[in-house]
């Protein structure tokens, strides 16, 4: 295989989230029929939900959690940043500036209300040099705690005031789609039959399970997409449209960036914690957006179109976060760097001289001393 390939291939594993997401808005509006007939009457769309979140509790670590339980500094300013200021600064920008069509903008306003990603938030932080298990602290508790504010959260910032928008009843379906697979993967994972089988099962084939949540992940906005199409909701968004989605949900999560790192600094964490709170604390959920837009009211908008800023908002922050992973990786390696020469520099040459002439007067000295001891 020629290196170009096997570059290539390289590239596709590791972008393969943002390059299927891709791919599903490319297949859903070229052929919408083939993911409207699957994604019709809205049951594969919860299964899929299911899978994530069970994969999910499979793959999750409780002796990392422990550790990382000791710094509540840590997981107190980052849950704060998750669930209520990033939430709260970007729907409230969002619901003041005029941005068409409504449901582009309803679309913002759901995926500023999420709680953290799943996946790459703990991993960029990791990849940055972060502490790993602050970081997944920061990702379980926060998607927990997320079920219960972000309808909530809907309910103040979304405009739906014409709009029935039964909150008790997402957080019993967000519990029953998100909660229970989650803690149902846990505790299998948690069974010592056969030695933890489960365990052993689930840590040689995580990269097969990766693969499998991601591809899952593609399946939902393809049927929110290829359903939108058939029913003709696309004709009312336009390709500017999109890029100002873009633009903006990107500007939004760089004031996410900066306000997280503001308050790290401000409160003093290490470098370690800070990258967890920032890359973490800044970064919003995909799989749970399109959760809360499988049981949105009929009359809240056409969820297809309102899953495209979602999506395109989710690749936007993946993109940034990972360009600033690498930079800051490298800034910390570096100034590691340059505090280890400092330290193991030589002597300078104006010291030896001075340190063997103390040498060499230092058998006069001790023969005086004998000297006056004899007298």
């Amino acid at each position: 295989m020629s290196e170009s390939a096997t570059k290539l291939i390289k590239f596709a594993d590791a972008q393969c989230l943002p390059i299927g997401l891709v791919s599903a808005i490319i297949f859903g509006i070229a052929v919408p029929i083939v993911g409207y007939k699957v994604g019709s009457g809205n049951y594969a769309g919860v299964l899929c939900v299911v899978i994530i979140f069970f994969f999910a509790g499979l793959k999750l670590k409780t002796d990392e959690c422990k550790a990382a339980l000791r710094s509540y500094k840590v997981t107190t300013l980052g849950l704060l940043s998750i669930l209520v200021f990033t939430c709260v600064l970007g729907s409230a920008l969002t619901r003041a500036v005029p941005l068409d069509p409504v449901d582009f903008k309803l679309g913002m306003i759901i995926f500023f209300c999420m709680p953290c990603t799943i996946n790459s938030g703990s991993v960029l932080a990791k990849q940055a040099g972060g502490n790993f298990a602050s970081a997944l602290l920061l990702t379980v508790m926060g998607n927990m705690l997320g079920i219960f504010t972000c309808p909530l959260l809907l309910w103040l910032f979304a405009d739906l005031q014409d709009v029935s928008f039964p909150v008790g009843s997402m957080v019993w379906k967000l519990c029953l789609t998100v909660f229970v697979p989650l803690i149902t993967g846990k505790l299998l994972q948690e069974l010592p039959t056969s030695d933890h089988l489960v365990r052993r099962t689930v840590a040689t084939y995580n990269k097969h399970i990766t693969y499998a949540s991601n591809a899952l992940l593609v399946l939902i906005p393809w049927m929110k997409i290829s359903k939108s199409v058939i029913e003709g909701d696309f004709q009312k968004a336009s390709l500017f449209d999109m890029l100002v989605v873009l633009l903006w949900t990107s500007f939004i999560h760089l004031l996410f960036l900066m306000l997280n790192y503001g308050l790290s600094v401000l409160c003093k964490l290490e470098v370690p914690f800070q990258k967890a709170v920032v890359l973490v604390g800044s970064s919003k959920t995909l799989p749970m957006a399109l959760t809360v837009l499988t049981f949105l009211p009929s009359d809240a908008g056409q969820d297809g179109l309102v899953a495209i800023p979602c999506i395109i908002g989710h690749m936007g922050q993946i993109v940034i976060d990972g360009f600033i992973s690498s930079a800051w990786a490298a800034h910390t390696k570096d100034s590691q760097s340059s505090k280890t020469t400092q330290i193991s520099l030589p002597s300078s040459p104006l010291q030896e001289p001075a340190i063997k002439e103390e040498a060499d007067t230092a058998p006069m000295v001790k023969n005086a001393e004998q000297l006056e001891s004899k007298a």
